[in-house]
């Protein structure tokens, strides 16, 4: 295990300058926007003490087939404003699907003019939540900013399946520690974040008070009011997991470093990328926090769409490689036990099938979570273990985001009725 250096979050006595510009952060480093479909550059001052933040955005529109984008952000901002030379018009609704808690802004855009990629910006400011939320995992107070797009406080394309760059700067004052996706940067009067790999989201988590752990590998956020517990614990699984899927992943990978926010809550872990924010693990077992922080690590080489038929193959190949590493790490009979509880948990249960052609929308968390596993489990047994890691690394290196390019995957790596086998298993 590599040596690990316990570090006292330092302290910045950042200036009180109110009047200062907070567009004045400066944001000229260039990033990989050509192979997103949108690159945000934006400002934001937050003021932990009331919920409120200021905003403003140029989003370069970089996908030339869009004439018209739909962008949601929070209804407890009020009405953005929405400008540039190449918006056309703008509708902004209500959109029912969120129950009023989503301001749809429709944006109609100009002709493409040459490579120049079209521009819309927002400004905006207000409170973020209003009421604040009461299951906190994006949070805006004086003890931690945790932001994803599930609070749509940037503006965020509601067709859930574009990806996108991002350049921010953050005014906040006070001291404070930063965890993100890809760099957070300590700058005169707040951060600097940069999100150079395309990703759904822009998501990052500002902390008043942490304990920090670090190795090359990865960096530990535990912002719990009693920090410490089973943190062995995790920079095992982390060194455990890391390996496993780097080694698996061959030239998909490596990880980059890892960035893990540890949380008092009980319940709403999540990943983006190798941002990983964790529920307390004060009570986890050594078989769980393994699976799970393989299951998140594993979610840097998920590229299907989240927000429909699809996601199976996020969540459930997450979960297969995870078990993966659990029997690699602890044997077959924690393996096979886990597997056990997964069909117990389905037995019983109505539920659809976990893919078909016509599928549309999410699949409920029992498919995704538990019957996928199962599925490739049954494809693991057929192909052979050997095969089967093989074209989970095919799965990385191609980044399959669909389950027909996934069948056709099989179909190359064994025979046709193989792949017809899994989609009549994925079918049933």
């Amino acid at each position: 295990m590599k040596k690990i250096r316990r570090l006292v979050r330092p302290s910045f006595a950042l200036s009180a300058c109110l009047s200062c510009s907070l567009m004045g952060i400066a944001l000229t480093d260039a990033h990989a926007a050509d192979r997103a479909d949108l690159d945000y550059t934006g400002s934001i001052q937050f003021m932990p003490e009331t919920g409120q933040l200021t905003a403003g955005w140029t989003i370069q529109v970089l996908d030339s087939d869009l004439d018209t984008i739909t962008f949601g952000l929070s209804a407890a901002l009020g009405t953005a404003a929405v400008s540039g030379a190449d918006v056309m018009s703008v509708t902004t609704t209500l959109d029912p699907r969120f129950d009023g808690a989503i301001r749809a802004y429709q944006v109609d855009l100009g002709a493409v003019d040459g490579d120049r990629p079209r521009r819309v910006r927002f400004a905006y400011s207000g409170p973020l939540f209003d009421p604040e939320p009461s299951f906190p995992i994006n949070t805006l107070n004086s003890n931690k900013v945790e932001l994803t797009v599930d609070s749509f406080w940037f503006p965020f394309d509601l067709r859930f399946d574009s990806d996108l760059t991002a350049n921010l700067g953050v005014r906040i004052d006070g001291e404070w520690s930063g965890v993100g996706v890809d760099q957070v940067e300590r700058v005169d009067q707040g951060f600097r974040i940069r999100q150079r790999d395309p990703a759904l989201d822009i998501a990052f988590s500002l902390l008043s008070n942490s304990q920090i752990v670090t190795s090359d590998d990865y960096i530990i956020h535990d912002a719990r009011r009693e920090p410490g517990t089973k943190i062995d614990d995790l920079t095992q699984a982390l060194e455990i997991c890391t390996t496993y899927l780097n080694d698996m992943a061959g030239s998909a990978g490596p990880l980059p470093k890892a960035s893990i926010l540890v949380t008092d809550r009980a319940e709403g872990g999540y990943s983006r990328g190798t941002l990983i924010a964790l529920t307390d693990i004060e009570n986890e077992t050594d078989t769980d926090l393994q699976k799970f922080i393989c299951h998140e690590l594993a979610h840097f080489w998920s590229h299907a769409n989240a927000g429909g038929a699809e996601n199976w193959i996020n969540e459930g190949v997450a979960e297969y490689i995870a078990l993966m590493g659990v029997r690699h790490a602890m044997g077959e009979a924690v393996y096979a036990a886990y597997l056990g509880d997964y069909a117990e948990r389905l037995d019983g249960q109505d539920l659809p099938p976990i893919w078909t052609p016509d599928a549309s929308g999410r699949p409920p968390y029992l498919i995704s979570y538990r019957a996928a596993p199962l599925a490739l489990r049954d494809l693991e047994e057929r192909l052979g273990r050997d095969a089967f890691r093989v074209l989970m690394r095919v799965m990385m290196i191609e980044k399959i985001k669909t389950t027909p390019d996934l069948l056709a995957a099989i179909e190359r790596l064994s025979d046709k009725p193989t792949r017809d086998w899994f989609a009549s298993r994925l079918a049933e």
